[in-house]
């Protein structure tokens, strides 16, 4: 009995060092006027102002568990699954990043999170850019990795270049995270939301936000793979000048998921430039 006790207690301890279990997010929901939303929840006993991060296209918070762990090291984070998208439920069409803000602004309103930072990857930007733009008075900055929001090509020229962009990136670090979490989210995705799959698809090749981010006055942070090709740097170049409060940053590494792949890397950045502002 002693010797199972004894390798028991060693698997713990390997699975807590090799980051097997999760001992900082806590997985909660919470029923808004029309739907529930699930979201995974880190650094509640800080005292920072907080951060709503928003997932990228076709999947979920799951595949980002590492970012959020590390980001939940100085704010309280919160990080839902967007409406209808893996485990938030609700049956409706979402026509347009309008209606996805609108569910978020009441999120917070439902959480009592008065402002926060939002860190937005892909889709996810294109929505923290319209929060940012529609309720100024909540957001105390931007971080987009990635962000949707300024057209770039049709479907028939997406769906090659991120054939490419996928097979160059099995060739990165974290090769589980591709194979497994990711593929599982987006499968489950597109068989049982698959209406609102392709309409955030459209969302993010033709949605056209540049008339709203004049407006925007919350400091905004760009980190952008210089290798990306579903949203080439030529479109982190344009959103860049047109933001009033703007700064750019690339890396060479990694393409449009790179912050993923590079967590580390890519949390320190953001972390960063959270303070900052805060100190200001």
């Amino acid at each position: 009995m002693q010797i199972l006790k004894a390798c028991y207690s060693r698997r713990i301890v390997l699975a807590l060092e090799k980051g097997w279990v999760n001992t900082r997010l806590v997985s909660r929901s919470i029923n808004l006027s029309e739907c529930q939303l699930h979201y995974e929840q880190g650094g509640q006993e800080l005292r920072s102002l907080p951060i709503l991060f928003l997932h990228g296209w076709g999947i979920s918070a799951e595949p980002y568990q590492e970012v959020l762990e590390r980001l939940s090291d100085q704010h309280p984070v919160f990080a839902p699954d967007l409406p209808s998208f893996a485990r938030s439920s609700y049956d409706k069409m979402i026509p347009d990043y309008k209606t996805y803000a609108t569910f978020l602004v009441e999120f917070l309103d439902a959480l009592n999170l008065e402002q926060v930072h939002i860190m937005g990857h892909s889709f996810g930007g294109g929505v923290a850019l319209t929060i940012a733009a529609l309720f100024p008075e909540r957001v105390k900055s931007l971080a987009l990795l990635g962000s949707t929001g300024i057209p770039t090509v049709s479907v028939a020229e997406i769906i090659p270049r991120r054939a490419a962009e996928m097979t160059a990136q099995l060739f990165l670090p974290k090769l589980e995270l591709k194979l497994t979490t990711i593929p599982k989210v987006f499968t489950h995705n597109l068989l049982f939301n698959t209406a609102n799959v392709l309409q955030a698809l459209l969302l993010s090749l033709y949605g056209d936000l540049r008339h709203l981010l004049p407006t925007i006055q919350a400091p905004a942070l760009l980190l952008w793979s210089e290798e990306d090709l579903t949203e080439p740097l030529a479109i982190a170049r344009e959103m860049a000048a047109t933001l009033p409060d703007a700064k750019l940053v690339t890396v060479p590494e990694g393409f449009h998921e790179w912050g993923l792949w590079y967590p580390e890397k890519f949390t320190s950045m953001v972390l960063e430039f959270t303070r900052q502002i805060e100190m200001a």
